[in-house]
């Protein structure tokens, strides 16, 4: 059980009440029993007083002790054995057995036992209270615990939403706080997906109206007689294509929509589908490999072509000579290039559209951001060093 949730707190107060309420109770019924026993005692010694002042016989005082409400008791010896002595003095002993009160006399010549017939406070009032008191402690205790259920549903509703799960449903017909905010959180993942539904279909609506000039500019290039302008018409409009595919995969992978296919596939082939992917003019001499053709990890090809893709594209960006070198370890992949370092720690790049200026050479600052959202997928993670004037990416398998 969680400490520091409000469940826990309410039960501790509420166990400190019921406590108290059990110790207070303890008290006044002890303190009123000792009253009681007082008073008792007070009217005996009252009564002893009497019997030794003025001498009376033992056939008076039991005439006499009728006379206030007594019974001489039968079953004096059993009661002796058996009762409590509160208190005694001269001539008399108090005992009480089973809520009742027996005046032991005890006098020259004559012993014997009355059992006091007089009403004294009764406790049964206090017993009832006492009950209620705690009933009413109980009542109110699981009222308050069933009206924080509602606050448990809505907390793993919110858990559900940010696992990705965009059909939760948290709306409430209740009245009280915890109703309202299930209300507002429930009216908040409406408009959420009233508005990745919109995004989805204004890049889905954008996707595709690209799609028709790329593929009539892509045929039209086929007309063209000069064929160094002819290939390098049919480069970009594939390579036009080809963004817009892989801005469709991001979308997905942003949106928590895309199905993770994993399979075991050799790291080279995932290398060389990622240079690939970069549609480069003379990848021969901007790489430079040292490859382990044995090494095979589970992955999705695709998304890791796309991270590994991603990295090797902004190593060549800000590379000091337009070089890359690629490493395949047992466990890791490195992306080696000279530049200068980072100027923020490696974690300030996951963040989408990190870049603050020239947007012209770093894009639009989701590069890291969709390596990371990808290897998080993969539970891998990417680590960053910076040694002998060499920005070093660190793909852990």
């Amino acid at each position: 059980m969680n400490i520091h949730s409000l469940t826990s707190k309410i039960t501790v107060i509420f166990a400190l009440a019921f406590l108290s309420v059990c110790a207070f109770f303890v008290f006044y019924i002890t303190n009123t029993q000792n009253k009681t026993d007082k008073q008792v005692l007070l009217q005996y010694e009252q009564f002893a007083n009497y019997f030794h002042d003025n001498k009376i016989k033992p056939k008076e005082v039991e005439k006499y002790l009728e006379s206030f409400g007594f019974k001489n008791e039968r079953n004096a010896r059993f009661i002796l054995g058996n009762g409590i002595k509160v208190g005694e003095g001269l001539g008399y002993e108090c005992i009480l057995y089973e809520k009742n009160y027996y005046y032991h006399v005890q006098i020259r010549h004559f012993r014997r036992l009355f059992l006091d017939r007089n009403t004294y406070k009764s406790t049964e009032y206090e017993y009832l209270a006492f009950a209620f008191v705690l009933l009413l402690l109980v009542l109110v205790y699981l009222w308050l615990l069933r009206s924080l259920k509602p606050l448990h549903v809505l907390k793993e509703n919110i858990i559900k939403f940010a696992d990705g799960d965009m059909n939760v449903n948290c709306a409430s017909l209740g009245k009280d706080e915890i109703a309202l905010v299930s209300n507002e959180f429930d009216a908040a993942v409406g408009k959420i997906n009233l508005l990745l539904s919109s995004r989805q279909l204004f890049l889905r609506t954008v996707m595709h109206e690209l799609k028709t000039p790329i593929a009539k500019g892509r045929i039209v290039s086929e007309l063209v007689d000069d064929e160094v302008q002819k290939s390098r018409l049919i480069f970009l409009f594939e390579k036009l294509d080809f963004l817009i595919n892989d801005f469709a995969k991001i979308e997905e992978i942003v949106s928590n929509n895309y199905e993770v296919k994993k399979h075991k596939y050799r790291v080279s082939l995932l290398v060389d589908n990622a240079i690939e992917m970069l549609l480069l003019d003379n990848n021969t001499d901007k790489m430079q490999r040292k490859t382990k053709a044995d090494i095979r990890i589970d992955v999705d090809f695709e998304l890791m072509s796309m991270v590994i893709k991603n990295l090797i594209d902004n190593a060549l960006k800000y590379s000091d000579n337009a070089k890359v070198e690629l490493r395949e370890e047992e466990k890791e992949l490195l992306i080696l290039s000279k530049g200068k370092p980072l100027s923020k720690p490696l974690d300030t790049y996951f963040k989408p559209f990190h870049n603050e200026a020239d947007l012209s050479k770093q894009g639009m600052g989701l590069g890291l951001y969709i390596v990371k959202s990808v290897l998080d997928m993969h539970s891998m993670h990417l680590e960053y060093s910076y040694i002998d004037g060499k920005n070093i990416f660190k793909i852990i398998y």
